[in-house]
């Protein structure tokens, strides 16, 4: 069958796949863009567009136009042009549906560009056509570096913003009273679930400008890029009810520490992921994995560990915290990310009880670029006991990503080592390796067992 004669079902699954599919592409620099279209795309690291589906012929245009789900995901980045405005203007027409109400996730990335000045009517024009659509906004992300504040005033007469599930905003240059109308009129949708503030938020989280606008009782969804023990606790304490993720890029100590208010104990009943990317510098993990009991905690990453404490009590100290909380909290931990160089802490962590029902297991080293940690992981992943013809380490584990390793061939041997203990791939647990570094090469290696007899 000829691909022009494809059924519209068909050609609709690969066109939503065209535009969507995502995952494998590189970040494109947008003030390096070959495209016309590269100001207005469904993702900031899109190379593929679904006007050029509309430009093949009569059936793909007109099956591309009737998806509004190819149009309703627009990423918008540094508008300078009455050509970016209407092309803007054609994905919210085409985004809308039949009956103009298709839910609209819209991301915005604005600067101050210090080469050329960036037209204020286009901008202005961009952001009008954006809050017109605001009854369709299921999810909007905001980055802003620049004084934008006066052209977001039509917002706040159009409030509540009953559809908004979710917003992401990180701006610079705006004062605390704008930012407070802003974050107001977006939490003002009762359907809000999930919010992520960027670096330029914590000082007004910290000083209070903000926290008492936030709904953090109705969250189920919660990321900063920055953040303190005290502050978080203190979020998790006004949200224990329904909160179920949360991620902080950094979490650090403050340089003065208020001990007038003790930071209290909680437990969160439906916390299910926690996502640490950096423990800062002199601050111990224990502060926080002290106060926290989470039995619904199944997913837990690491990326950074306990490394930039060079002081190895503290490393150790950090270990001790985690596994008392996993004791603690009787949780079932299924997915676990974690980075660090010294490699026989990991081990023999990894072997202790809190850790045994995993079934998901990453070890990244990318702040020293350790390349013997995961090399070092696979003789201990290797062992069967023969007792129980099973693997002796991690014996439920499905997926193992390496971020650094030296050797192929001993990736290989590991597989084959945990496969043979089951007795076979039928019977084998493991599903996916994967090594994204071997010797400076990306993506180097993934096998897949899921589908060997």
């Amino acid at each position: 069958m000829n691909i022009l004669e494809l059924p519209t079902e068909i050609l609709g699954k690969i066109f939503n796949h065209y535009v969507h599919d995502c995952w494998k592409v590189r970040r494109v620099d947008p003030e390096q863009a070959s495209s016309k279209f590269r100001r207005i795309a469904a993702y900031s690291s899109s190379r593929t567009h679904p006007v050029d589906l509309t430009h093949v012929c009569w059936s793909w245009r007109t099956t591309a136009i009737s998806m509004p789900q190819l149009w309703a995901t627009i990423y918008a980045c540094q508008i300078e042009s009455e050509r970016d405005v209407k092309m803007f203007e054609l994905w919210l027409e085409r985004s809308a549906g039949s009956d103009g109400t298709y839910p609209l996730t819209l991301s915005i990335n604005q600067k101050h560009s210090r080469s050329q000045m960036i037209p204020a009517q286009a901008f202005k024009e961009f952001v009008s056509l954006a809050i017109s659509q605001h009854r369709r906004w299921r999810y909007i992300s905001l980055a802003l570096d620049g004084d934008f504040e006066p052209l977001f005033e039509p917002l706040y007469t159009v409030a509540p913003l009953s559809a908004l599930h979710g917003f992401q905003v990180d701006f610079s240059q705006w004062g605390s009273d704008g930012l407070r109308r802003l974050i107001g009129t977006l939490c003002s949708s009762t359907a809000l679930r999930s919010v992520q503030f960027g670096k330029n938020f914590h000082r007004k989280l910290t000083n209070n400008l903000m926290f008492d606008i936030v709904p953090w009782h109705r969250l189920t969804s919660v990321n900063f890029l920055l953040s303190t023990p005290s502050r978080l606790i203190r979020i998790l304490s006004s949200s224990m009810d329904n909160l179920q993720h949360i991620s902080i890029n950094a979490l650090f100590s403050p340089l003065s520490l208020d001990g007038s208010t003790p930071i209290p104990n909680v437990t969160m009943l439906r916390l299910q992921s926690l996502h640490i990317g950096l423990f800062a510098q002199g601050f111990h993990a224990s502060e926080m994995f002290d106060k926290l009991t989470l039995p619904s905690l199944h997913e837990l990453y690491l990326p950074g560990g306990f490394i930039s404490n060079k002081n190895s009590e503290l490393q150790t100290r950090g270990w001790e915290s985690l596994l008392s909380l996993l004791r603690r909290s009787n949780c079932k931990l299924q997915a676990f990310e974690f980075g660090d160089d010294n490699t026989q802490d990991l081990i023999k962590n990894l072997k202790s009880p809190p850790l045994e029902h995993l079934t998901s297991l990453k070890v990244t080293s990318y702040l020293t670029g350790n390349f013997d940690i995961s090399f070092q992981l696979l003789d201990p992943l290797s062992e069967a006991c023969e007792e129980t013809q099973r693997p002796r380490m991690l014996p439920l584990l499905e997926t193992l990503t390496l971020e650094y390793v030296n050797s192929e061939d001993r990736v290989r041997k590991m597989v084959s080592a945990r496969v043979a203990a089951y007795g076979g791939c039928g019977n084998s647990k493991l599903r996916r390796v994967c090594a994204q570094y071997i010797d400076v090469e990306e993506y180097a290696l993934e096998i897949n067992l899921s589908d060997r007899k």
